[in-house]
Formats: structure tokens, sequence, C-alpha cells
């Protein structure tokens, strides 16, 4: 699609998708400038191909180029703009990986659900014997793993909304969308540009390819989907090609297996999982060939991940629940109640529903961080509520509260910046924190 004697490159920003599309443009002989606004000891350039020509300390866009934009660049800001300006084409490293790409993609997006499905999807799949690579927006950046694709293999991609927001020819073979609910507004400046950017996952389908969506979901409902394309939609009820009851999943009418046969709890992990046996099921492989993997799935860290039983307390980490919403879908897991933490960096989210779920769910809230007064807030008056400074003493302050056959659970419903690194340093931090209680107060 592209030679080296007629494009060039410039990739902006060097964090791991960049260095990733950088380092595989430049192998096959492409003309690649790189620049990132941080300062050149900041940036990871002993990562780089030698053959990359770097800027650091500023945006820098030669005329013409064809850009790869990182998708931590935020719409209509100066660096989105000078792309846009100077760019003969602007892509996301996702766009970047299908044009060159030589076999099917499955690629998976949503609100929650994004991580899990798609890692279950790439474990049906290898269960099924297929050679499967799995990445973008979880585990490899996709440019990392295209060299070792081959036409029998399949690509399987989690992609952030951040990523679809260049990806003016992204055409997956399946495209799934676990759920929407507002988020990252902040980044795209309103909810209804959230959206477009997701919907730009199935903008260029057509004919032959497979669109998998939530059936339930109150905004997917409302979306005008492409003609032609087959559509499979999963839910809780039973006019969906895929639906579930409390005992077991159902497809195309028939019983395919009970819930007590799978290691992942909770009401949300059998929508993950619908979803991804709707992408896999007649387009890669048969129910007799994935269903082993589906049986021995145990999830991801960091979502719904079981750490330790303290004194009879089964201790839970979901650090991954980093908006109201996912938090929501943690306090549905479990039939009886149980202690929640929750806190983090303030998003601007609405914590209304959340609070009236805690009020029936839980036996009572811990709250930390700067979102700790807002979540109180929204707490039916009376139900139990404890607010600490950080997550050391939420641990504490739980672990004072729990009784033996109790449940905690770590669902944040918050970023976890200010605190934290990312979601998964809150998740280590909290692991070590239990262990730590088991280890001395175990006994």
């Amino acid at each position: 699609m592209w030679k080296a004697s007629e494009h060039r490159f410039s990739v902006l920003g060097l964090a791991r998708t960049g260095v990733a599309a950088a380092n595989w443009l430049a192998m096959h002989g492409m003309d690649v400038l790189a620049s990132d606004p941080k300062p050149a000891g900041e940036l990871p350039l002993d990562r780089l191909h030698p053959a990359v020509k770097t800027v650091p300390g500023r945006n820098e866009v030669r005329e013409g180029d064809v850009v790869v934009i990182s998708p931590g660049i935020k719409p209509h800001t100066p660096a989105w703009n000078l792309a846009h300006e100077k760019g003969s084409e602007v892509l996301s490293d996702i766009d970047l990986f299908a044009r060159l790409c030589p076999c099917p993609i499955v690629a998976v997006t949503g609100t929650d659900g994004k991580s899990t499905t798609t890692a279950l999807i790439g474990e049906l799949l290898r269960g099924a014997g297929n050679d499967t690579f799995v990445g973008g927006n979880i585990g490899w950046a996709c440019m990392e793993g295209l060299d070792g694709l081959t036409p029998q293999s399949v690509a399987v991609l989690e992609v952030s909304c951040f990523q679809l927001t260049h990806c003016p020819t992204f055409s997956p073979a399946v495209a799934v969308v676990t759920n929407i609910a507002e988020d990252h507004v902040e980044y795209h400046g309103t909810f209804q540009a959230y959206v477009e950017a997701k919907q730009m996952i199935y903008a260029n389908m057509g004919p032959g390819q497979r669109l998998v969506v939530n059936g339930d979901d109150p905004e997917i409902a409302k979306w005008r989907l492409p003609e032609g394309v087959e559509v499979r939609r999963f839910g809780w009820q039973d006019r969906f090609e895929l639906w579930a009851d409390d005992r077991a999943v159902y497809v195309d009418g028939r019983r395919q297996h009970g819930h007590d046969e799978l290691r992942l709890p909770g009401r949300h992990n059998v929508e993950n999982i619908m979803a991804a046996v709707a992408a896999v099921e007649g387009r890669f492989a048969t129910p007799e060939r994935f269903l082993p993997a589906l049986r021995g799935f145990a999830g991801l860290e960091h979502r719904m991940e079981f750490v330790a039983e303290i004194r009879g307390v089964s201790w839970y980490n979901d650090s991954k629940a980093t908006n109201p919403h996912a938090a929501t879908a943690v306090l549905n897991a479990f039939s009886d109640r149980f202690w929640l933490l929750a806190g983090g960096y303030e998003k601007g989210s609405d914590f209304s529903e959340l609070g009236k779920l805690v009020g029936e769910k839980t036996l009572g809230a811990v709250l930390f961080g700067v979102t700790k007064h807002r979540i109180a807030d929204t707490i039916p008056a009376g139900h139990p509520v404890h607010l600490v400074e950080n997550l050391p003493q939420a641990v504490q302050r739980a672990f004072e509260l729990a009784r033996p056959g109790q449940r905690v659970i770590l669902a944040p419903a918050c970023a976890s910046f200010g605190e934290f690194k990312d979601f998964e340093h809150r998740g280590h931090v909290f692991k070590e924190l239990v262990r730590r209680l088991a280890q001395t107060r175990g006994a």
C-alpha cells in the first residue's frame, strides 16, 4: 500500500503505540519522523529503530506526511490541529495496522467489559486451534504483532474511543460493542462525540462482516446499523440471537452452557461471555472446539479478581471499574450484600444511580479520595458510609468492619490519577495491602 519512495510518516507521541508504529515503519524502509513534547530524558529513545528521526521537546509534523497520532492527543488541541493542518492523512495505530494486516480482525470496543471480552475471544480462538494475536488497547501494541501474522491468523484487538477517533478506513471482519455509557467526556467534549467515536468501529463495515452488539443497551438501540452486515445481539431477552437467564446461556434458541460450568462470576461477565461467543461461533469455530477454553477462563487481573480470604472474609480487586457504570456492574454481580471500597479522581461523573445501588446492594461503603464526599451525598441516608483519606485507610477500615462469610470488593467508580499512576497500579497496591493483612492478621 505504501512505498518507501513515495510516502513519509510523522508519528506524534512516543508512548507505547507511537514507538511500535515508528519502529515498524522504519524497519520496512519508510521515512519516519517521530516527535513528543516531553524532553529527551523522559522519552524511550533507546527503544526506537536507528532510522527513526526524532524531535523531542515539541510536536512536529512534516508537510504532506501521513500522520500516526497518539490516542492521548485530545481533539482540537494544538497537536491535533497541527496533524490535521499539515498531514495528508491522520491515522491511529489501529487504522495503520488494519491496512497492513493480512488476516481477519476481530475488534472490540465499549465503555466496560472490552478487555475481558477481548481476552476471552483470544482464548476461545486459541482453544479452537487458531493462530491468534491479541493486542491493541490491551497487552501488545497492535503494530508489535503485525509481522507474526499470516492469512491464516486472527487478530483480536481491543479498540478505545481515542483510537477510533482516527480510523477513517477501519473495517474489521467482526466488530463487538459491549455497551455504551457516559465516559471520557473530558476528552471528547460531549457524550455525543464519544458515541460517534465508538460508532467508527462499524462505520465502514458491509456484507460478509459481523457486528455484535448489546441488545439491552438503550444507547445502542438508537443506532442505525449498517445495511448488509450480519448483526448478532446478546442480552437478557429471548428474542436475541444470544440470551441468558439466571441459569444458562442460549444461542439461536438452544442451551449452550450453564453459568455454573464457568469460572467468571457476575451478571456483567455473563454479558462478556455472550459477546465473545457471538464473535467466534459459526465464524471461526464450533462450540465443541471452544467450550473447553470458555470453561477454563478465569478472567483478567483487576477485573473481579479474587485476592485472598482473611478470617472468613473474601477480598476482590476490580480496580478496572474506573467509572460509575463499571462499578454498577460489580454491584449487580452478587446476590448477597458486600462491603464496597470506592473513590478516586474526579472526572465529573454522575454518581446518583450508583449511590442508589450502594444502598440496595451493599452492607456499607468505605469511600476515599477526592470524590468521597460526592459519592457519599448520593447514598441513601442511614446507609453505613465510612469516609477515609486514602486506599490504605480504606482497606484497614473494611478489615475492621467485615465479618466472616462476607465480601470486600474494590470497585472505585473513579479514575486512579492523583494517588496512583493508573488503575493497574491502584490494583497492585490494593492486592499488596490485602496480602499484608493476610500475613499479619490472617490467623
